[in-house]
């Protein structure tokens, strides 16, 4: 065969299903040898940016490696945005990049680029095969990579003479490296300080798994509060009464005092990001920590803590519960009172009407949604909105809700490409502000083309929301570069012949978005804002540092 051909080969020993992409000079042969199998389907994109991002939504939603595939230049320096975002999230992401012949490097060839030394700052790996018989070798060794540990995004470029040399090539085995247990002093260190503990509260972050029994069980048996990181609300049932919500950006008051009032706090799986963290000031002195992460160099790094279990956070889990034994529920006054306050907070307000839909009746639409549709998965972009929900919208299922935390504009609508196809079972929903949608909104086609039918509700205020009450609240309203005019979005699905809606009062926003999901096509519902919308009554945006 021929490298390319190992290359595809590798993916199928790898258990690779879908690759996503688009054409360029150099990744054709891939394409080529791609299209001579029937294991791995092959889906186009029509940016690159959107093939990585609708990878990161696959693995997401597979917890296996989603893989994207560009060609050189241009083409790879587009999945930049997509991959970095990857890498903040932890996100297993293998990006095949194809790069000029090793016979022509070195001479500013037509669209060559360092593809290892521009990645490497983003990746937990990036490597170039210059020998096409280590294709298998270095190409699941980066898969490998991408899956164990801190999960994240991995690069492999492969020159064009390489790929289309011809080559004899043994396959490696599939394999995942397992988890790292708990020392057995560490747990005991950490069941000791939790058994003493009069206020404890436990922070779940990415790192655990969606609704892992343990927790729940660990955090009834010492009495603590159960709190999620900045978009990982969807990791804990959100009825369990010990459940308080989520950190971040537009916390509840009550979310945070179960923090800040802590005397032992439990941290899972998360690094204790900026906004998780208010700027790293919602830890207190006074609190004695314990944090588990499987990635050793995360512990410390922000905070030291009174015990550190650089260790899988399931495993850990399991392990607290085991070591306590037959110890008792827990409750204390202090626990209670939170409770009451949190259930106070979680309501939404009343809002006056307006003219156009708000986000207060958005958000109380989806609430509703959500709560009667055991099939939905919201997948939630970055928009204003996206507070809103994390405030006011409860999960209850496992995977019923996926966001990023990363940041990036335009991530909603591609990973729910991504997790579609991973759960054709669910129907996925992207939430959108128009902003975000618009820079990805070519992609409709590929939704089209590929019958994949993702819902999106666009908020559209006809703005840039965060960045327009940046200028309102720090720059005495002088606004620049936020507003803007938005063609019909309903009319443009239509014409792409996917489904589309308009909607302008609230009482036509369930029925249309019900109507998008029996379609059973792609489809946008187009809900149209005042231009001035966004946050919740009383909440600004953070000030820029």
């Amino acid at each position: 065969m021929n490298g390319a051909a190992a290359v595809v080969e590798a993916l199928t020993v790898e258990g690779v299903t879908q690759v996503f992409g688009l054409p360029g000079t150099t990744i054709m042969d891939v394409l080529d040898a791609l299209a001579q199998q029937t294991a791995i389907r092959y889906i186009s994109a029509r940016h690159e940016q959107v093939a990585a991002f609708m990878a990161d939504g696959y693995a997401r939603v597979t917890g296996d490696v989603g893989v994207c595939i560009a060609s050189r230049g241009p083409g790879a320096a587009n999945l930049a945005a997509a991959i970095a975002n990857s890498y903040e999230e932890s996100i297993p992401v293998l990006a095949v990049i194809g790069q000029v012949a090793d016979d022509i490097v070195e001479r500013a060839a037509f669209e060559e680029m360092d593809v290892v030394g521009f990645f490497r700052p983003i990746t937990k790996w990036a490597v170039e095969i210059h020998d096409p018989r280590r294709i298998p070798e270095l190409l699941q060794r980066a898969i490998r990579l991408s899956m164990s540990g801190r999960r994240g995004p991995v690069v492999v470029s492969l020159p064009l003479d390489v790929l289309r040399a011809q080559v004899s090539v043994q396959m490696q085995p599939r394999f995942r490296a397992g988890t790292a247990a708990p020392a057995a002093a560490d747990i005991f260190a950490a069941v000791d300080l939790l058994s003493h503990a009069k206020r404890p509260a436990i922070i779940v972050g990415g790192g655990v798994p969606a609704h892992h029994p343990a927790v729940e069980d660990l955090a009834t048996r010492v009495g603590a509060p159960v709190v999620t990181t900045w978009g990982r609300k969807g990791l804990v049932r959100n009825s369990y009464p010990n459940y308080l919500g989520t950190l971040g950006y537009g916390v509840h008051p009550s979310t945070e005092r179960a923090v800040k009032e802590a005397d032992v706090i439990l941290a899972a799986g998360c690094r204790f990001s900026e906004f998780t963290t208010a700027r790293w000031t919602l830890l207190q002195s006074s609190s004695a920590l314990i944090h588990v992460d499987v990635d050793p160099a995360e512990i410390g790094r922000i905070y030291v803590p009174k015990v550190g279990i650089p260790a899988d956070a399931a495993l850990t889990f399991d392990a607290l519960c085991e070591a306590l034994g037959g110890r008792p529920s827990a409750e204390s006054n202090h626990l209670q009172r939170l409770r009451e306050e949190y259930r106070a907070d979680r309501m939404l307000p009343d809002l006056p009407s307006a003219d156009r839909v708000t986000s207060g009746q958005l958000t109380s639409v989806l609430r509703e949604l959500v709560a009667e549709r055991s099939d939905v998965c919201i997948v939630m972009d970055a928009p204003s909105l996206g507070v809103w929900v994390q405030r006011y919208v409860e999960f209850e299922r496992p995977g019923a809700l996926r966001a990023s935390a990363g940041g990036t504009m335009g991530w909603g609508f591609p990973a729910a490409l991504g997790a579609a196809l991973a759960r054709p079972d669910l129907r996925v929903i992207a939430v959108s502000g128009d902003g975000s949608f618009w820079m990805v909104a070519q992609d409709l086609e590929t939704a089209v083309r590929e019958n994949i039918p993702v819902v999106n509700v666009v908020a559209n205020n006809f703005a840039f929301g965060n960045t327009r009450d940046r200028q309102r609240t720090a720059y005495g309203g002088r606004y620049l570069g936020v507003f803007y005019g938005n063609a019909d979005l309903a009319a443009y699905a239509r014409l792409l012949g996917a489904h589309g809606e308009r909607v302008e009062r609230v009482d036509e926003l369930l029925p249309a978005i019900l109507r998008a999901l029996d379609s059973g096509k792609p489809a946008i519902v187009d809900v149209l804002q005042s231009e001035h919308e966004g946050l919740p009554p009383g909440l600004e945006p953070p000030a820029a540092r």
